[in-house]
């Protein structure tokens, strides 16, 4: 399995890409002979680091969009222009009109590009349920929250019934693929708590056969900029500690740098 990543919020300075960064994720596999794309960031930059790292985007077998935000699916109707072939899945829910409030008050839209849904839906699939697309590709569209979500979710809503209610998460998916038995988890943004969702993967791969997990705990709210308490960084680094001593993790982006090197 190969992984490169497209668009995250910071890059190495100097690179030897000379890629972009933004507040977003874009994350390109390879595996099992198929070139999987992860979301999208927000804009086309996905699509120019990816020329400047040789990806050739137009190849790409599937487009998974992990949640209905734009900082993960942004870009895709640039992707849309780029390639003609790949399936795009994304949970049905990724639909609905989502938002953050500014100063805890002012609504900003943060979904996704409603009428492109409309006009694209030929080439989407929407999941409401746990899916394998073969036998190396899974999703999981629900999982259990036995565990509070981030405090960092505070921020955001969804519009139900002409009301902004707070965001349950229902839209988030979780890509798992499966190389040489071994288990390869994306969580994206992990809004439903990375605890809770490596609950809900172990229920459908077993505790022992995580190898990696790729994606932001969402310990940051870049809205308010406030990170998690120390109280549940610590519970969340026990747990990986207590649970997770086979997987290697891979986060960044809304993890946020405070909670990165707590």
């Amino acid at each position: 399995m190969k992984v490169c990543v497209i668009v995250e919020n910071s890059v190495r300075k100097p690179n030897g890409f000379n890629v972009k960064s933004e507040h977003g994720l874009c994350l390109h596999i390879e595996c099992g002979g198929e070139k999987i794309l992860f979301d999208t960031g927000q804009s086309d930059l996905f699509i120019k680091n990816a020329e400047k790292m040789g990806l050739d985007l137009s190849e790409v077998d599937y487009l998974f969009l992990s949640h209905g935000h734009i900082d993960h699916g942004g870009g895709l109707h640039h992707f849309f222009n780029v390639n003609s072939k790949a399936k795009v899945i994304m949970h049905r829910a990724a639909t609905c009109k989502y938002f953050a409030k500014i100063l805890g008050v002012i609504p900003y839209y943060v979904g996704l590009d409603q009428k492109l849904l409309k006009e694209r839906n030929g080439r989407i699939i929407f999941l409401d349920r746990n899916t394998s697309f073969s036998n190396y590709i899974q999703v999981i569209t629900s999982f259990p929250k036995p565990l509070p979500l981030p405090k960092a979710n505070s921020s955001l809503y969804v519009n139900h019934n002409g009301m902004l209610v707070r965001d349950s998460f229902n839209h988030e998916i979780i890509l798992i693929l499966t190389e040489d038995k071994k288990n390869f988890v994306f969580t994206a943004c992990s809004h439903s708590g990375i605890i809770n969702i490596m609950e809900g993967v172990k229920r459908v791969v077993g505790e022992l056969s995580i190898s990696a997990v790729f994606g932001g705990f969402h310990t940051y709210n870049p809205i308010t900029r406030i990170s998690e308490s120390k109280e549940y960084l610590e519970n969340l680094i026990s747990y990986i500690e207590l649970h997770c001593t086979n997987s290697t993790f891979f986060t960044g982006h809304c993890t946020g740098r405070k909670s990165f090197v707590f």
